[in-house]
């Protein structure tokens, strides 16, 4: 998988433009809805999912909070012929949610259609919505195991989550799940849309800094000769050739390199780098982009400033915990909880989901216990 293309981003007449939204459209011959370039939107935010620490940590963080301890009383239920349990089929579509703006499940009713047997997790990216019918309504969905071989891995049809339309054929069923956004009537956003090309610089910057170690080169070396001022199509060529050298992360750290006839001048001059400074302010604004995107309240939640001990630096990761909590976290599990209980519901639990938060600071007998080691 190549990284994010291109066309996610916008630069037109030589001024930078908003980022493009995925391209959401009907394709001729096909019975799904397009996911932005070619049908690849949610395996492109997968893929600056795993090349951005800071993203990826983000992720997690969000995750993790919404998750918690797992649900109070049901969460050991097992919904599945695969031994999951309920907690184990919530923190796969917490993180579904978190990444894409939506999540899915395949529910399997019984022979009679009287109440859901199984309950799966589907991986949200490989889930494509079927265009609407005369009624305005989208009544399939389609799972694909490689949407770029579409030819060898035909996609299959399941029926949309229907509890009366739900025997035989139609027994498994697409939940598919997402939050009301305006214009949004297929697939959703992520939230950190926004920040989307701060995710992938943080990405370009580490392979930046890795390919300029590899390379070996401190400063970078240009080399010059002076034969004479070259025609235009010989300077178009030597730029192709510098360009093809230098552009990109990847040429980071890398030399330029030409040849002339025995007894003409050569010129060696070092490139200097840019300032140490640039890239740490660089880094400091990627972070801050990337944490307002996700509505991360203190870089301490992540762990990139540790709390000492029982300082006033735990009382500000409290506070900041709660304030997490509360504006971010409370509305995902709520969207997240009603959805599932309605499943639920025909599967046999009527419940209310109650999520067990997290411990983030010791307990008082803990505080106790770790004073006790540290002055042993």
């Amino acid at each position: 998988m190549s990284r994010v293309p291109e066309s996610l981003y916008s630069v037109k007449g030589g001024q930078f433009q908003a980022i493009e939204l995925p391209n959401i459209k009907a394709q001729k011959g096909k019975d799904w809805m397009k996911y932005g370039l070619h049908n690849l939107f949610p395996q492109n935010l997968i893929e600056v999912y795993n090349t951005s620490a800071m993203h990826q940590t983000a992720c997690h963080a969000v995750t993790d909070a919404i998750v918690g301890q797992g649900f109070l009383k049901v969460g050991s239920e097992y919904v599945n012929l695969d031994g999951e349990t309920l907690d184990t089929v919530f923190k796969k579509v917490a993180l579904d949610y978190v990444l894409f703006g939506g999540y899915s499940l395949n529910l399997i009713w019984n022979k009679e259609g009287t109440r859901i047997s199984e309950i799966y997790h589907i991986p949200f990216a490989n889930v494509r919505s079927g265009q609407k019918n005369e009624e305005g309504d989208v009544t399939h969905y389609y799972y694909g195991e490689d949407w770029t071989n579409v030819r060898k891995y035909k996609p299959r049809e399941y029926k949309k989550f229907s509890p009366t339309d739900n025997k035989g054929d139609d027994a498994s069923q697409i939940y598919y799940v997402y939050d009301y956004q305006p214009g949004q009537d297929f697939y959703p956003l992520p939230t950190y849309m926004g920040a989307l090309t701060d995710c992938e610089l943080d990405a370009r910057i580490s392979r930046f800094h890795n390919q300029n170690l590899k390379n070996g080169l401190n400063p970078s070396m240009f080399i010059q000769f002076r034969s004479g001022i070259p025609t235009n199509d010989e300077r178009q060529k030597i730029y192709a050739e510098i360009n093809a050298a230098f552009s990109g992360e990847e040429n980071s750290g890398k030399a330029f390199m030409s040849f002339s006839r025995p007894g003409e001048e050569m010129e060696i001059t070092p490139l200097e780098n840019s300032s140490s400074d640039y890239y740490t302010i660089l880094e400091q604004r990627i972070t801050s982009r990337i944490m307002t995107a996700h509505r991360i309240t203190s870089a301490k939640l992540l762990g990139i400033s540790e709390a000492s001990g029982f300082s006033n630096n735990a009382e500000e990761i409290v506070v900041a915990y709660q304030h997490f909590l509360a504006t971010t976290i409370k509305p995902k599990q709520e969207m997240l909880t009603s959805s599932l209980e309605f499943a639920l519901k025909f599967y046999g639990l009527t419940v209310n989901l109650h999520v067990v938060p997290n411990e983030i600071l010791p307990t008082v007998a803990e505080k106790i216990e770790i004073k006790e080691k540290i002055e042993e």
